[in-house]
């Protein structure tokens, strides 16, 4: 029988609900579908850094985001000539 002991899986991946679904009867599915949840947390946080990277000079602070990094509050400034944003 497989069971996770020890993990360091982000709190917000339903790594239970998972592993209570899918562990017990179809491991490959159990890693699918685990691989899908840390992949689209790592290609949200990394489109943020880029966000913040790529229109620093628009935006005033720092970008705040929630920890699923599928929240993003942030404040811009706008010339009032400007047409390009």
């Amino acid at each position: 029988e497989l069971r996770i002991q020890r993990h360091s899986i982000p709190a917000f991946i339903p790594l239970e609900r998972l592993s209570r679904e899918f562990l017990p009867r179809d491991l490959r599915r159990f890693l699918d579908l685990l691989c899908q949840h840390l992949n689209g947390f790592v290609a949200r946080r990394f489109q943020a850094e880029q966000f913040q990277e790529r229109f620093s000079d628009w935006i005033q602070g720092v970008p705040q985001r929630n920890s699923l990094c599928n929240l993003l509050k942030f404040r811009y400034g706008l010339a009032r000539n400007s047409g390009n944003f």
